[in-house]
């Protein structure tokens, strides 16, 4: 085992960030990296567990907007990394066949930190993503 700088977890930690109404199943989940990946960076996975193809972005507190793709209906993506910077993050969401754009509550997280977004088939009634138009 390589010895590397700076603190990465050699255990699996999800802690749950927001829960989803109506379902046990969380919208999002962070952990800590555990590869020895670029600690500048902080990696995001898309779950859409909706019916319809999702464009999703994700976004730092100042306006900053990264785009994650467009992630097909009951599938995921690959892991994404995005450049860590110390703002708060929050990611966006918009369909394909279907009017409305939606904004998940914002989080706070670490250089190397793993997020597990997933897209609710629900989503208008979610409790971590709410629609802004």
């Amino acid at each position: 085992m390589r010895n590397i700088t700076g603190s990465i977890a050699l255990y699996w930690i999800a802690v749950t960030v927001a829960a989803c109404a109506g379902t046990s199943e969380n919208e999002i989940q962070v952990e800590p990296a555990m590869a020895p990946a670029p600690r500048d960076s902080i990696y995001v996975r898309v779950i859409n567990a909706h019916f319809y193809d999702a464009r999703v972005f994700a976004l730092y507190e100042g306006g900053e907007r990264h785009p994650l793709g467009l992630v097909v209906g009951h599938t995921e993506s690959q892991l994404i990394p995005i450049l860590w910077q110390p703002r708060r993050l929050e990611f966006e969401i918009s369909f394909i066949a279907e009017t409305g754009l939606y904004l998940s509550d914002d989080l706070s997280l670490e250089p190397g930190d793993v997020v597990h977004l997933t897209i609710p088939p629900n989503i208008a009634t979610s409790a971590f993503f709410h629609r802004v138009r």
